[in-house]
């Protein structure tokens, strides 16, 4: 009978991630002092980090996905395509009484 105790690899430093150390999140396990945003690096706790791309961020600089309001999009296309709701006659309305004005 063989049990596999071995512990995780940090997804930062590769070192072995002990218990007492140990930060799971998004599908990995990071060392306290690894878990930091990619971008500014600062230290990040489970309250305060964003997954995204495989790797962990903070608010201010997680990815944003931009491709999903693209101009080809079908919600776009449909709106642009959509009939288009006419003004109700403004173009027609009266001025005045509709005599001609007179002088005198």
């Amino acid at each position: 009978l063989s049990f596999n105790m071995s512990n995780p690899k940090c997804a930062v430093c590769e070192k072995t991630v002990y218990p007492l150390e140990k930060i799971p999140a998004a599908d990995k396990h990071y060392h306290k002092w690894c878990f930091k945003c990619e971008e500014c690096k600062v230290t990040l706790n489970l309250q305060t980090f964003k997954a995204a791309e495989g790797k962990v961020w903070c608010f201010t600089h997680t990815p944003v996905n931009r491709s999903s309001t693209s101009a080809d999009s079908v919600s776009v296309t449909k709106a642009v395509n959509a009939p288009k709701k006419v003004a109700e006659g403004l173009a027609t309305a009266q001025k005045g009484t509709g005599e001609k004005p007179t002088q005198g």
